[in-house]
């Protein structure tokens, strides 16, 4: 009696290749449009739409603030950016009701009701 065939078979994955601004021919891979480096199996025209039909629906934005400069030209922000992201989370996080007190250990803490994203300027210990 032999063995049924495996349904799925495993087998080894590719490590992907992605880059961004990759040079083709000598020459970056870059949108047409506004010149931004484009990722790996990006045509130009994905970020402006085609022949840059889209280009200006989104006004420019202004300059950043020097402190978010510094962030943005750190050279450890690829690394360090999941921090930031976990930060900037815990920063605007909300709940329904006023966070209960607790007398845990530093970094813990408890929450009750809905949670949001958003401020909510009655709540004495809010996260403003």
């Amino acid at each position: 009696m032999t063995s049924p065939q495996p349904v799925w078979l495993i087998g080894p994955i590719s490590a992907p290749t992605l880059t961004w601004g990759e040079r083709r021919k000598g020459r970056p891979h870059v949108c047409r449009t506004c010149g931004i480096e484009l990722l790996t199996g990006k045509e130009s025209g994905f970020c402006c739409g085609p022949n840059g039909s889209r280009y200006c629906d989104v006004p420019p934005l202004s300059p950043l603030l020097p402190g978010i400069e510094a962030i943005m030209t750190h050279p450890q922000i690829s690394t360090l950016s999941r921090i930031l992201n976990l930060i900037f989370s815990f920063a605007s996080l909300e709940t329904m009701h006023a966070f209960p007190e607790f007398s845990g250990p530093p970094g813990f803490f408890a929450i009750q009701g809905r949670v949001y994203h958003c401020i909510h300027l009655t709540h004495h210990n809010s996260a403003i």
